[in-house]
């Protein structure tokens, strides 16, 4: 008379091994298409939280605010009133090593967007941001008006 033992067989096991592997090897670049999707999309939204800061402290003070994005290290300043120096708001953050992306401009000029007193931007065009990953990429639009575009970079 044979005993009944509970529990799996050590070919059971394998199999469940070997299933659950090839399931995280389809899936594992999808994830990675994910981190890299969440971290332009978190740049994105950091830069357009930027501006929008530089927008309100140059209509709230009354002065010029800048937003600088050199190298990827974003930074706002604001001219303080009596021409006293200027007051760093945010950063330095260096958004390309935070988020793995590279922030281009479209020129040289527009790595530093100047907001006036009433809060246009002084770009004498439309800024534009681009986000690139190693496989994504994404941008910001800004008017002469300070706005930001919510899709695409034409009105």
């Amino acid at each position: 008379m044979h005993q009944r033992r509970s529990g799996y067989t050590l070919v059971e096991m394998l199999i469940v091994v070997v299933v659950l592997g090839g399931l995280a090897l389809f899936s594992l670049p999808k994830f990675n298409g994910l981190v890299e999707r969440n971290n332009i999309t978190a740049a994105r939204q950091e830069i357009a939280a930027a501006v929008a800061t530089a927008r309100a402290a140059a209509i709230q003070k009354g002065s010029t605010a800048t937003v600088s994005l050199n190298g990827g290290l974003l930074t706002v300043t604001v001219v303080n009133a009596g021409g006293g120096g200027s007051t760093t708001l945010v950063g330095p953050k260096p958004l390309n090593t935070t988020y793995g992306v590279t922030i281009t401009t479209n020129a040289a000029a527009d790595t530093a967007m100047t907001f006036d007193l009433r809060g246009f931007a002084r770009l004498g065009s439309t800024g534009i941001v681009r986000i690139a990953g190693t496989s994504r990429r994404d941008s910001l639009c800004l008017t002469t008006a300070g706005q930001i575009m919510p899709r695409g970079c034409s009105l």
